[in-house]
């Protein structure tokens, strides 16, 4: 991932938003993830506790609150001052496979706090994936 630079904010909305396109794609073992800004929105005084972009497979969308699944893919940020933000973030990450099954990937921006990490804003992929299990056969000498 390129070094990330702050710049600061004109506007208020969520305190830490996943702002613009995001996407990913997958080959083989390595997801692609662009996220066009993470932004902190809070008062210019403040600094956020370190940031993680994780990407998770669910049975279903998230809406928030606890959920559980599979994490595939995570990308820490750092701190990010009051009213600046991080653009551009692209990395190319190493996958763990969810089992077998049909799965919602969310992408979720997460803070780490004194009490774990705490989800402060995700996005719902619309396209499910399939995780299937592939068996390789070989002779036996």
């Amino acid at each position: 991932m390129a070094t990330l630079m702050q710049i600061p904010l004109a506007s208020a909305e969520k305190e830490l938003a996943l702002n613009g396109v995001c996407s990913y794609h997958i080959e083989g073992e390595t997801l692609y993830l662009d996220v066009a800004e993470v932004a902190s929105r809070r008062s210019a005084d403040s600094v956020s506790g370190g940031l993680v972009l994780e990407i998770w497979a669910l049975e279903s969308d998230y809406r928030g609150g606890d959920f559980s699944g599979y994490l595939i893919a995570s990308q820490p940020l750092g701190s990010l001052d009051g009213q600046h933000c991080f653009r551009n973030c692209s990395a190319s990450l190493p996958m763990q496979m969810p089992t077998e099954g049909i799965w919602t990937i969310v992408l979720m921006l997460r803070e780490s706090m004194p009490e774990g990490l705490v989800t402060r804003d995700y996005i719902n992929f619309a396209q499910q994936v399939l995780a299937e299990c592939k068996m390789t056969l070989s002779l036996c000498s």
